[in-house]
């Protein structure tokens, strides 16, 4: 609808239309549209249906069909002029009065000749105006999942009585689906007064920049003022959006709610020590714009699409570059970025790089970015699964576990097959959680069905797994990992471990370790023997005292004799 006069492009709940070429493009739309129009008279409450049978762009003019009624020729007859009411599902309008230039039809039909009027009052429907929050206009919002979630925090788009539009991370959106209902729903305006609503999440799309998800929330409007409370601060938003576009001569009154008339501006915001620091750590913002990209296709991915294969090969790709630029840069980085991401994508990107790292090889570039690729996403189709087992805590019975393994097979049918070859889907992608017992899933393969790609994305897997906290157990340390897996009978490739841990270590870049002297330091880098050669020192046990220095090389020495991997003993201990 309004292809060429740009009525879409403002969203404000009242317009007036008076632009000639408007008027006409505007009764042009009206030709192939489902609204419904009538004319009425002044002094009178009766209104009659009529269509548009024509429209003269160059004279201006539109013929009116209506049933050919008594009383409604007598008043077209007299020349008498009329109003058109054009009524849409969201909207209505009114012309400016229109005059009877010539009647003409013949038998059921009367036909009005009139000029085009030389304005239109537009009103959108209430219960459908979104008020938009405009340049300058900063609304927070804060929503918890019902199930007992963490806090998130988004920013107001728009509002309307039905519901509400928010921007909030990818990482963030991730804690949400289509159909969740919201515990709670706040929107805290510059002023500090807040607005509480509950509802739940009808749809979810990625912003234009994509560096937002927007979430689309219905409201449960079961409260009898809710209307009325939602009303107001539609119309306060609107109110100060004109403030804000009105010309200098012209005084609009401010809204309250926006500190008092002026508008919260949008300041730039400080960056804290950590993230200085994050910004000037290696390689370490190409890593988070990684993570960023995938948390879109995850988004994406949950509100119903299909994979695309060529953004994973593209995001597979920046992952390689930066594998060659500087190997033990990215682990870390890839360490930091934790915090930063959704565990799934976290893990992809680990298990990613470290396949590619350890099984390029002879290989292609284009054949390791299409293993990469698979690798990313292996664990992606979980977003996907019921929420009482994507949410479940603790550890699963048989039962719960068969639903989990579905994960492998509901992204298989989710992932654009054009693009990445059959041979990488099926060895990493569907067969990374085989084991060579048999005792994998999803299809319980044995060790003369995994070749040598398949038997060592399994234990790139499996290692990176089990350093991952959990909500049933802690993180395992290296040598924990190691141990269980090298003890896990026929399993895993005894050939593929070897080479696992000769390529890492028992300190892996990324790891927490404690030196004699108690210190405890995250490993930033390794020396030709496997040692920890960069660290950043987080804590002295001694005196139980919070650092943040980096050492590397002899100065190494002052924190006394390694002791090797230990757990961390709080969550605020990331790597940077």
């Amino acid at each position: 609808m309004f292809p060429d006069s740009n009525l879409n492009a403002s969203k404000a709940r009242h317009l007036d239309i008076g632009a000639p070429d408007q008027i006409v493009d505007t009764f042009a739309d009206l030709i192939s549209s489902d609204a419904r129009l009538s004319i009425r008279f002044e002094g009178l409450e009766v209104q009659y249906p009529v269509t548009l049978g024509l429209l003269d762009r160059d004279l201006h003019q539109c013929v009116l069909r209506a049933s050919a009624l008594e009383d409604l020729e007598s008043l077209l007859t007299q020349r008498l002029p009329f109003y058109l009411d054009i009524q849409y599902t969201s909207m209505t309008m009114t012309s400016a009065m229109m005059r009877p230039l010539k009647i003409g039809g013949q038998g059921d039909w009367i036909d009005v000749r009139s000029a085009l009027p030389v304005s239109l009052k537009l009103t959108r429907q209430r219960n459908l105006f979104r008020a938009t929050l405009e340049r300058g206009m900063k609304v927070n919002m804060l929503m918890t999942a019902q199930r007992g979630g963490s806090e998130v925090e988004g920013r107001l788009v728009d509002l309307s009585i039905g519901g509400c539009l928010i921007a909030v991370s990818v990482n963030d959106a991730i804690n949400f689906q289509i159909g969740m209902p919201l515990h709670q729903l706040r929107a805290v305006f510059p002023n500090s007064e807040a607005f509480d609503a509950a509802g739940c999440v009808r749809h979810m799309r990625c912003s234009d920049d994509s560096k937002d998800v927007l979430v689309g929330v219905v409201f449960d409007a079961s409260l009898a003022d809710f209307e009325r409370k939602v009303w107001f601060y539609v119309r306060e938003i609107e109110r100060e959006a004109v403030r804000l576009d009105a010309p200098v001569e012209r005084s609009v009154a401010p809204s309250r709610l926006f500190n008092e008339g002026g508008a919260a501006l949008e300041l730039e915001a400080i960056a804290t020590p950590q993230e200085e620091a994050l910004a000037a750590l290696p390689l370490f913002d190409n890593v988070k714009n990684i993570a960023r990209a995938l948390g879109v296709q995850l988004i994406n991915l949950q509100a119903g699409m299909s994979l695309e294969a060529s953004v994973l090969c593209e995001q597979a790709r920046m992952l390689l570059s930066l594998l060659q630029e500087d190997r033990q840069a990215l682990l870390y980085a890839l360490a930091c970025v934790e915090s930063h991401s959704t565990p799934l994508v976290c893990h992809g990107m680990s298990v990613a790089a470290r396949l590619a790292d350890l099984e390029s090889g002879d290989r292609t570039t284009e054949q390791v970015v299409q293993m990469m690729a698979c690798a990313l996403v292996h664990d992606f189709g979980k977003i996907l699964l019921p929420e009482n087992v994507r949410l479940h805590q603790g550890s699963m019975d048989d039962s719960m576990l068969s639903h989990l393994h579905a994960h492998v097979e509901l992204l298989r049918f989710r992932i654009e097959r054009d693009g990445l070859s059959s041979d990488m889907r099926r060895d990493v992608l569907l067969s990374i959680n085989e084991r060579l017992d048999g005792s994998g899933y999803p299809r319980a393969l044995g060790g003369h069905s995994l070749n040598r790609l398949a038997r060592m994305a399994a234990v790139v897997d499996a290692v990176d797994a089990m350093g991952r906290l959990r909500s049933d157990r802690p993180a395992w340390l290296s040598l924990d990992i190691y141990r269980h897996i090298f003890n896990a009978g026929s399993q895993f490739d005894t050939a593929c471990v070897n080479r696992y841990v000769k390529r890492y270590g028992f300190t892996p870049i990324g790891s927490l370790v404690a030196f004699s002297s108690g210190f405890q330091a995250w490993v930033m880098r390794l020396d030709a023997k496997g040692q920890p050669w960069r660290v950043r020192v987080v804590r002295e046990l001694t005196h139980n005292n919070s650092m943040n220095q980096v050492l590397e090389g002899a100065d190494l020495v002052q924190l006394g004799t390694l002791e090797g991997c230990v757990g961390r003993h709080d969550g605020a201990m990331m790597p940077w």
